[in-house]
């Protein structure tokens, strides 16, 4: 085993309950398990693998199962394998499961090859750099991410066929949409400059998505495809370079809200608590080699009127600040419009958003004041 991947078994410390997890998302997860419950008994027993497992997206995943072994949902409590690299943030975030009998964490960087008693049923890849300060800081390593270490996960998977996997792409594949094309559906083929620096990101997930197509048709892994978009929540960082977590970072710290740019561009916002309820229908599916999109589809908001809400829940009066003449290099060619259509989502799974954008947004704000 390579230095960069240890494992830290877990003490024989009693479960927690409830209240160990953390604020905002001990409230989020009775809803969570409530949505799921009657489509996670697959899950008893098994191992899940989850990388990444410190960003938002996927904590938020592991939180669930790990709840659902507390509450006894399952009839057998499932293994939850993490691999995080770094400790420090695995900490941060996950750092109630650490001392529990069911949860096991590996450091590693998933470039590298796991350890071989690290083995799944079910696979969740989230392991990328997400944030545009992230991915123009390493493009290599969000590139690999999503080719070199996913392929990597599918070779093991030849030997031992997971009961189904799910990689966790991003909306950035459809790069800038044609406005006939919004809301995007999952049909849209995409439309992106692979010169340009977000095609760090944004190439890596459709050669990502690539793979999974391949290994499906060629291999039969059952293996699913989830496009976020724009989702927010606890586990957010306030330094990752996007809109809600540097508007929210502002109002913590007292200061009036700023924009980068005009504020013209429009997104719709989900909640985390909706995105694991997608993401979990999705795994337990039997989609295999397809994508889905993940999110919300209203309102559809402008990121001048998203930072008057955050200002107005901070209890701001001042008028938002914009910049009409915008040079911010991490938001070059990112679209004015971003909106999923989430029909595909709904006919299979008969998914609704729950959480209202102005709801999610105190929610998260709620968890950066609790942390």
């Amino acid at each position: 085993m390579s230095a960069h991947a240890r494992v830290l078994e877990s003490g024989a410390g009693a479960l927690p309950v409830l209240s160990h997890f953390p604020e905002v998302v001990r409230e989020d997860l009775p809803q969570i398990a409530a949505e799921l419950a009657p489509f996670v008994a697959p899950l008893a027993g098994k191992r899940v693998l989850v990388t990444g497992a410190s960003g938002m997206l996927p904590a938020y995943l592991v939180d669930t199962l790990a709840y659902l072994n507390d509450v006894g949902a399952l009839s057998a409590p499932c293994r939850i394998e993490l691999v995080v690299r770094s400790h420090t943030r695995a900490k941060r975030r996950l750092g109630h499961l650490q001392e529990r009998r069911d949860v096991r964490f590996t450091m590693s960087d998933v470039r590298e090859a796991l350890p071989s008693d690290v083995r799944w049923d079910y696979l969740v890849h989230a392991a990328a750099p997400a944030s545009p300060r992230a991915y123009l800081a390493d493009p290599l390593g969000s590139l690999d991410a999503n080719t070199v270490a996913l392929r990597a996960l599918f070779e093991r998977a030849r030997i031992e066929p997971p009961e189904s996997a799910l990689y966790v792409s991003s909306s950035e594949v459809y790069g800038t949409p044609d406005p006939e094309a919004i809301p995007t559906p999952e049909t849209y083929v995409g439309r992106i400059d692979p010169l340009s620096r977000r095609a760090y990101y944004a190439e890596a997930k459709r050669a990502g998505e690539t793979y999974c197509l391949a290994y499906y048709e060629a291999l039969g892994l059952k293996v699913k495809v989830a496009r976020p978009f724009h989702v927010h929540g606890p586990g957010l960082r306030l330094d990752d370079g996007r809109v809600v977590p540097a508007l929210i970072a502002m109002g913590l710290r007292g200061e009036a809200l700023a924009l980068e740019s005009d504020g013209r561009a429009t997104r719709t916002y989900g909640y985390v608590s909706d995105a694991t309820v997608a993401l979990f229908r999705i795994l337990l599916s039997d989609c295999d080699g397809q994508a889905f999109n993940v999110g919300s589809d209203s309102p559809e908001t402008s990121v001048r009127e998203l930072a008057r809400s955050i200002a107005g829940l901070f209890g701001q009066t001042e008028p938002v600040r914009v910049n009409m003449a915008p040079g911010n290099a991490q938001g070059q060619g990112a679209p004015q419009r971003a909106c999923p259509d989430l029909g595909k989502l709904r006919r299979h799974f008969g998914f609704e958003p729950r959480v209202s954008l102005l709801d999610g947004l105190s929610r998260t704000i709620r968890w950066f004041r609790a942390t």
